[in-house]
């Protein structure tokens, strides 16, 4: 996307998300406005140690990373925007509002923490797994997204092979289940 972009934030109901990056993509297109757009729900991988993930072949499945939150990836500018997506909000039953920073009232989420997902998404739009081993009592990431951002992970559970680490995120602290698998125990 060509800069300057934002990010803006849709709050949907659960379990919606995918649906809603769909209707609100075509929705947006049918208005035929000049700007580019794309719609995502940013995902984490999650390890799954079930029979049908066996038989996939695929231990790791894609969830939303954040509930509720669907993103709006645009150049056009807020007020702009705010206003073409007045209607497509009000039309839908399953968009809730669109997302302000507090008293504010922006709209965009800030570039230091846009910049932040992207940097662990990597245009994937999927903050995919990471391996690492514990040597002492602190983690080390050897391989992944999370290298180089050990600082933020407050939980490892092993059993599981996710962490939980915590994002600047609308205005307040996030904790985010990731994949995380930890080869050994130094």
């Amino acid at each position: 996307m060509q800069e300057p972009y934002w990010w803006y934030v849709l709050y949907v109901r659960t379990n919606t998300e995918h649906r809603v990056v769909k209707s609100f993509q075509h929705a947006i297109m049918k208005k035929g406005l000049p700007y580019e757009f794309e719609t995502f729900c940013p995902e984490s991988e999650q390890y799954y140690n079930n029979k049908k993930a066996r038989i996939l072949g695929k231990q790791y499945l894609k969830r939303p990373m954040f509930s509720n939150y669907v993103f709006v990836e645009t150049n056009m500018p807020a007020m702009e925007f705010r206003i073409a997506v007045f209607e497509i909000i009000y039309d839908s039953s399953d968009i809730i509002r669109l997302l302000t920073l507090g008293k504010s009232g922006e709209i965009a989420i800030k570039d230091e923490e846009r910049k932040r997902l992207e940097y662990l998404l990597r245009s994937k739009r999927c903050l995919e797994h990471s391996v690492g081993y514990i040597e002492g009592d602190k983690i080390v990431i050897t391989g992944g997204p999370l290298v180089g951002q050990e600082g933020n992970i407050k939980k490892v559970n092993r059993h599981h092979r996710s962490a939980l680490i915590e994002i600047d995120m609308f205005n307040q602290k996030q904790l985010v289940d990731v994949a995380l698998e930890v080869i050994k125990k130094e």
